[in-house]
């Protein structure tokens, strides 16, 4: 890592206090203290020569523009740099040879979900390697299988569509109009297609496949947009422009970090969608069975993943 301007380390630091935003829960996920955590912080700053959170008495930490898109281009790098290690040439005592598979897990699935849990099982199964690839927000998932080939997939996709082959449903999860709970006005009830088309909307990029579901999603229920304040490419920028109060917009619940859904609150649902996996019907042997296993408990096993009921 000669001559870049941040360690893994550092990195690290950064991502896990995007995640909580708090600079105690940081440290103590981590396993080091809080001053530890505020000058890694600073450091990383310091030598990229940007301030990538604000951070505020009594205010929990929030990114900066700056910090945002340095999230977002942080994911890349973390996907590329386990696609590296996956190259690692080691035989297994049980003399069992490498097996390579090409997986498909969106972004924020991976992110959030799998990449955190990938150090420890490379480390107990260094047989097995993963070649992770992210659709981009433009991309719809099932269009990306049909012109890719793949031995295991991972993604999210609205329940109104129907299952193909070798693919199942693993769990349903919340679909809706969120924003922050001051949009809600104290009302308990979701709130009506009137008061949502006054609402100050964000949504994804023009003409990429979540602009798209959004605006169909809308339109069914009579949603007109009134106020549409902008568009991001980054979906977790999105939310966390919930979370400060800054807009409303149409994502599904695991989009939201724990954190971010204690004020973070279901304006009006939409059609529920699901959780999908897939396996590649040539696809068999014990090891794969192991890396299906660890993908789905990634997300279905984690206390965070806020399902609504695993499917059979």
């Amino acid at each position: 890592m000669a001559g870049l301007p941040f360690t893994l380390r550092q990195l690290e630091i950064f991502e896990q206090l995007c995640k909580s935003r708090s600079f105690r829960l940081a440290s103590e996920e981590l396993g080091i203290s809080q001053a530890s955590v505020s000058n890694q912080l600073k450091s990383l700053e310091d030598q990229m020569g940007l301030r990538l959170l604000t951070r505020e008495s009594g205010k929990r930490p929030q990114l900066t523009s700056e910090g945002a898109a340095f999230l977002a281009d942080l994911g890349k790098f973390w996907e590329a740099a386990y696609s590296l290690a996956a190259h690692r040439n080691s035989r297994p005592n049980n003399g069992e040879e490498p097996l390579h598979l090409r997986v498909l897990v969106t972004h924020y699935l991976l992110k959030d979900y799998v990449r955190p849990k990938l150090y420890n099982f490379f480390e107990a199964h260094p047989n097995i390697h993963l070649d992770l690839v992210s659709p981009s927000v433009n991309d719809d998932p099932r269009r990306v299988f049909a012109r890719e080939s793949f031995d295991l997939g991972l993604f999210h996709e609205n329940r109104r569509w129907a299952m193909a082959p070798n693919f199942r449903e693993l769990a349903r999860i919340r679909c809706g109009v969120f924003g922050h709970r001051k949009f809600a006005g104290g009302r308990n009830s979701p709130l009506s297609e009137e008061q949502l088309s006054e609402l100050p909307f964000l949504l994804p990029i023009s003409g990429s496949y979540y602009e798209n579901e959004t605006l169909d999603m809308l339109s069914q229920r009579g949603i007109k947009l009134t106020k549409v304040i902008g568009r991001t490419q980054y979906l977790d920028v999105m939310s966390s422009m919930f979370d400060r109060g800054k807009g409303v917009g149409v994502t599904i619940e695991p989009l939201l970090s724990a954190e971010q859904r204690k004020n973070t609150v279901l304006l009006y649902p939409l059609e529920d969608w699901r959780l999908t996996f897939y396996r590649n019907e040539q696809l068999e042997g014990p090891q794969a069975d192991i890396a299906e296993k660890f993908l789905i408990t990634s997300a279905l096993d984690d206390p965070t993943y806020p399902a609504l009921g695993a499917s059979d």
